[in-house]
């Protein structure tokens, strides 16, 4: 190194891994990693092409003490996802199976820092640090749509330190000496070239419900399945970022026009048009168009049988790749081509499963679901939706009823998305969390841009301890599904669980409108959050517009009380009991007592029901978080055994053969 500077930067692409600050930046934007995964990531890039055993790497950064090999697997995962691998296409960290692991790449190490490069986008995670947008502001664009991709803030990045370079005059000063000398009327050849110009984002494209024309209102559910399925042919083109379905379609019911468009969902182009039914014919017209001009890019319409509905969405996907100068992989191909009829119907019911608009639609679906796949048996993706909704209802016996239709799902498609996610889940349930997490996450990597997955990875991980690691996902997916109530839901209180309130309550004060109803969770969430922040009076106002026929308004009434005048908490905690014994399930309250029962508290935490699993976490709950019965909560649920595997979350340690969380 010139001028004996010190190695301090390690560079490849648009990553720059800062050795002393213990920092890694892709595109110029700092990504959160674990101590441990920074220490794998810094050893490999240093060593290029180098093959490291496991054994090495676990001497070299663990001392190989009680560490089992699961847990540097999932460090390398984590250092997959902050480098955005799969957005590139590229791939750094190469595994050699038997052996262990190669880092391949073109390292550019330094004293000093490098400027980022000015076309590199930022395929990695989200840094935890950074503030989250406003609702109703317009957030710097997450990468959400190209499939592979992992999402990113597009925050400015920070001003880079000098870099010595040929424009340095003690440095090439004696270089244009020689080659004047030598090629005479080349005196300029030295000057930097200028700058490359700034790349243009990726476009982002929400493809809206088509109108049905005619009042049949089978046919307006199965345009929105069309919908959905067109979504998910499109979000394989490369390049193109894509709005889910349950905010396209909430942004259709809102009639958002082009600017509002760009506006609420920060989309560069919108796909409109309609359907018409007619026996078995089909006729789709189609627009896209840029936003917020309005300006149509491209128009087409399709005259199709109802037979041909699945090769016009490769059709449809093809010539908007072509309209946006992208391309479109090999076209998707079906394990057995379906059945008219059993696509169109199992469109009509994902879609709503998805939306969920009513649970009278809700009920009838999942007996429709039922009937088609005693229709279809060797149709996989109905049985693979079939498994999740079974997975993911928690009500006791069904996951009997799921694991066969998964089974069947993945015997005729082993990469269905669906199968996979329900085996997650029944395993979750199973507190088998090793391979819960297994199947979730190689879902989630095989399905990036898949809101439901993004969601289902990130409960699970933050009811397990991994609080930034979950909140990158759910940034992820409010980022795809902006107008979605558990997408805005999930970011909101997994915030909350990472004690940034002020944050929470943005997002949170959002769900009543995406709602639509009076809704006991969303009380709860905005309410608890009001406590948190201190401000007694807005919960003190939400409990009070809860619907007088919600039974547990009185104890939210109650509470609000006590919190005010502790004097009032004996009332309180005798409604809480008397509620308490009138419910079949633990009731979150219990986590609001100045000093809880431990173990009763505790007994909310063992509930399947997923999403109320990261409050474990709460700042204000360590309380519960104390003593041997936590350990013993953390034992029983195999959670201490998938820390020892996998890595162990930043607020606890191991002691003496249990745990301490702070």
């Amino acid at each position: 190194m010139e001028g004996g500077e010190r190695l301090r930067y390690v560079s490849f692409d648009a990553v720059e891994i800062d050795l002393d600050g213990r920092r890694v930046s892709v595109g110029g934007r700092d990504v959160a990693l674990e101590p441990k995964a920074f220490d794998v990531l810094a050893l490999l890039a240093q060593s290029p092409g180098k093959a490291f055993s496991r054994d090495e790497l676990l001497d070299a950064v663990w001392g190989h003490r009680h560490v089992t090999p699961g847990v540097l697997n999932r460090v390398v995962t984590l250092i997959r996802q902050a480098l955005g691998e799969n957005a590139a296409g590229t791939h750094y960290i190469h595994t050699l199976y038997g052996v262990g692991y190669r880092f391949d790449g073109d390292v550019r190490r330094s004293a000093l820092r490098e400027a980022p490069p000015a076309t590199a986008a930022a395929p990695g995670g989200i840094a935890s640090g950074t503030s989250a947008p406003q609702w109703g502001e317009s957030p710097a664009p997450f990468a959400t749509g190209t499939a592979g991709t992992s999402a990113a803030a597009s925050t400015p990045a920070a001003p880079a330190k000098p870099r010595r370079s040929w424009t340095s005059p003690t440095l090439w000063l004696p270089a244009v000496a020689l080659v004047a000398a030598a090629v005479m009327g080349a005196s300029s050849w030295w000057r930097a070239p200028p700058p490359a110009p700034a790349m243009a984002p990726p476009p982002t494209l929400v493809v809206l419900p088509l109108r049905v024309i005619g009042d049949d209102k089978g046919e307006a559910v199965f345009a929105d399945g069309l919908s959905d399925e067109l979504t998910t042919d499109l979000a394989r083109v490369d390049g193109l970022r894509l709005i889910a379905s349950v905010s396209a379609a909430r942004a259709g019911a809102l009639g958002l026009d082009a600017a509002q468009l760009a506006e609420r969902l920060h989309v560069t182009h919108a796909i409109e048009g309609s359907l018409r039914e007619s026996g078995t014919a089909l006729r789709i017209d189609l627009r896209l168009i840029e936003t917020p001009s309005g300006r149509t890019v491209w128009a087409q319409s399709y005259d199709r049988q109802m037979r041909d509905v699945f090769g016009v969405q490769q059709e449809i996907a093809q010539a908007v790749a072509s309209a946006l100068a992208l391309r479109l992989p090999l076209g998707r191909v079906a394990a057995a081509p379906p059945d008219p009829a059993v696509f169109r119907e199992y469109l009509r019911l994902r879609h709503i499963f998805l939306a969920r608009p009513d649970d009278a639609d809700y009920g009838k679906a999942e007996l429709a679901l039922d009937a088609l796949a005693e229709r279809a048996p060797d149709f996989a993706p109905v049985h693979g939706l079939l498994a999740l909704n079974l997975a993911t209802h928690f009500e006791p016996g069904r996951e009997r009823e799921a694991l066969p239709e998964a089974t069947r799902a993945l015997q005729l498609d082993p990469g269905n998305v669906y199968a996979h996610a329900a085996m997650g889940e029944l395993a979750c349930m199973r507190n088998e969390w090793t391979a819960c997490m297994g199947e979730l996450r190689t879902t989630l990597a095989h399905n990036p841009t898949d809101p439901v997955m993004n969601l289902l990875v990130g409960m699970r991980l933050a009811r397990l301890g991994y609080g930034e690691e979950a909140l990158r996902l759910f940034q992820a997916d409010y980022a795809m599904d902006p107008l979605g109530y558990w997408a805005v839901a999930n970011l909101g209180t997994q915030l909350d669980t990472l004690g940034r309130h002020a944050e929470a309550q943005r997002y949170l004060d959002a769900l009543p409108a995406l709602d639509g109803k009076p809704n006991p969770v969303t009380a709860a969430m905005r309410w608890r959050n009001a406590v948190w922040r201190g401000d007694l009076a807005a919960a003190r106002d939400i409990a009070a517009q809860m619907p007088d026929d919600d039974a547990r308004k009185p104890l939210y009434l109650a509470f609000d009380a006590a919190l005010a005048d502790p004097a009032q908490w004996p009332q309180a905690l005798a409604k809480l009991q008397a509620a308490q014994a009138a419910s079949d399930t633990p009731l979150a309250l219990q986590l609001q007592v100045p000093q809880p029962d431990q173990t009763l508290a505790l007994r909310f935490f063992e509930q399947p029901w997923m999403f109320e699993g990261k409050l474990l976490w709460v700042p204000e709950y360590a309380a519960i978080r104390q003593g041997p019965a936590f350990t013993d909560f953390l034992r029983r649920t195999n959670t201490l055994a998938y820390w020892n595997e996998n890595g162990w979350p930043p607020q606890c340690r191991p002691v003496a053969g249990g745990a301490h969380c702070d």
